[in-house]
């Protein structure tokens, strides 16, 4: 309880008024506690707002590294086809010598299907004939395997370069492509710019 005072009027003609100082202090802490309750309701939407920049940043570091990390499975894959391109060119070294492995053509995700070639004497296939089934299965697996999948080959002396192209999936973070991995003149239109993995093999 608080204790009560006397207040004597200025005018003594006038009566005393009985004060209390527990309603003034009820008064104060009153208007204190609204002046509180307005002050926090600003410190949480600022909080909201700086929360909200920080789950924006971290959705964007998710989406790159999910990206990166689709592009080393790709470039992982492409890596394991070159190679077995390269196996199949060791295995026919009479196709490979003859240029029959040889392709250049300008990079189109869109291909259809290759046909496998059969060979015109089914117990006696010659080495361009096996080189074009390899060249035709090669592209098929490729096609299934990473999105628009294509490669291009080509004999340098007794190396055989290879490149093993393909599409970047769409998505938020967005990676330069095309690179000095790419064989310049199987890059076409600006829309088509593949992502590609080169390897060089000794025969």
């Amino acid at each position: 309880m608080f204790p009560a005072v006397w207040q004597i009027a200025p005018n003594r003609c006038e009566p005393a008024v009985w004060v209390h100082r527990g309603t003034r202090a009820k008064r104060a802490a009153h208007a204190l506690g609204a002046h509180q309750v307005g002050a926090s309701l600003i410190e949480v939407l600022i909080a909201m707002l700086v929360m909200s920049f920080g789950v924006a940043a971290v959705a964007q570091l998710m989406a790159t590294t999910i990206q990166y990390s689709k592009t080393a499975q790709y470039q992982m894959v492409a890596q394991q086809i070159a190679m077995q391109l390269a196996e199949s060119m060791r295995a026919n070294t009479d196709g490979f010598m003859a240029n029959a492995y040889a392709r250049a053509e300008t990079y189109a995700s869109n291909r259809a299907p290759a046909t496998v070639p059969a060979c015109e004497l089914a117990q006696a296939c010659t080495s361009s004939e096996i080189a074009n089934i390899n060249k035709a299965e090669i592209g098929n697996i490729l096609r299934l395997v990473l999105p628009g999948g294509d490669f291009n080959a080509q004999r340098n002396g007794n190396l055989a370069d290879i490149w093993i192209m393909w599409l970047e999936p769409a998505s938020s973070a967005s990676l330069p492509a095309g690179g000095a991995n790419c064989r310049t003149p199987s890059v076409g239109a600006p829309i088509e710019r593949p992502r590609c993995f080169y390897m060089q093999a000794a025969l």
